[in-house]
């Protein structure tokens, strides 16, 4: 299995608009995401990981706004280009100007979801259905899957989340389902959703052991399931620290069993958390995967 790492850098700065979305649609920088710099703060799930240098391109009525709040969260910005007619004629002329919608995207999905995309849905000849996000947060995951085929439907508590998750959605040209449930208040608070109905559910660093279940009776047959969440081990590096919120190493193996299990891994975060790594495809289509050893 190849490995695995959070870390996308290429070279290439990550470019980031921060100009009005009216300026950005009108002419960029080829490559460039935009995110006006008022919107900063509610968009920071869409920056990328803090060890990417940035470079920024502005207006005079953004440039100090987005420098000071980007750097005072930790960004190293390398280059600074204050958009002028001149600079766009530039680019314009080296083939570097696009106008319309961002082509790209600078956050990234849990590395299980990516490698599940990249690696494990060609390999086992997986076809992109119904996907189910399990306290989906600001919908990177979903929207990452949505934009690789799959028809998402995303669940979180907090309205804030779900909100973030469908702007995510609009800036990233998909169309999700969101539903706000409190998922740990019933006895099965997915009781209203169809038995059978999912090709995909997944969590990713959420926890509530009573779901398993529900869970199980959502998916069809040959259906995905995908876990990414703390393991015990966490406690002693930082937290989670509730045996609650731990997975036990075998566990989801154990509970899923008869499925084929794809993937049973451990991953670790860079602070030597351990985290889980588990896909397993409910009966019965392939041949199960060997484990292997991933680091992030």
């Amino acid at each position: 299995m190849p490995s695995i790492s959070q870390s996308t850098s290429s070279g290439v700065l990550a470019s980031i608009d921060c100009r009005s979305e009216e300026a950005f649609l009108a002419g960029h920088k080829a490559g460039a995401i935009s995110i006006p710099a008022p919107e900063l703060f509610a968009r920071m799930h869409e920056l990328p990981m803090r060890s990417e240098p940035l470079a920024l391109w502005v207006d005079a009525s953004t440039q100090a706004q987005a420098q000071a709040f980007l750097t005072d969260k930790g960004y190293r910005i390398i280059q600074t280009m204050l958009w002028t007619e001149t600079l766009a004629q530039q680019l314009a002329l080296n083939n570097q100007l696009e106008t319309g919608a961002a082509r790209t995207y600078l956050w990234q999905p849990a590395p299980l979801i990516e490698h599940f995309v990249k690696d494990i849905m060609p390999r086992y000849q997986i076809q992109a259905g119904q996907g189910l996000d399990i306290g989906c947060g600001a919908g990177r995951d979903l929207v990452y899957l949505a934009k690789h085929g799959w028809q998402m439907t995303g669940i979180d508590h907090l309205s804030g989340a779900l909100q973030r998750t469908q702007d995510l959605a609009v800036h990233n040209q998909v169309t999700v389902t969101t539903l706000q449930i409190d998922l740990e208040t019933a006895d099965n608070p997915l009781a209203n959703l169809p038995a059978h109905s999912f090709d995909l559910i997944y969590g990713v660093r959420y926890l509530h052991r009573p779901l398993f279940p529900a869970m199980q009776k959502l998916l069809q047959s040959k259906g995905v399931f995908l876990y990414q969440t703390f393991m015990e081990g966490c406690e002693l590096l930082g937290g989670p620290r509730n045996p609650k919120f731990l997975l036990k190493q075998g566990e989801l193996a154990s509970l899923f069993h008869p499925a084929t299990i794809l993937v049973d891994d451990i991953i670790y975060l860079n602070d030597g958390r351990p985290m889980s790594a588990f896909i397993a495809l409910m009966p019965d289509s392939v041949q199960p995967h060997i484990p292997s050893l991933w680091l992030i």
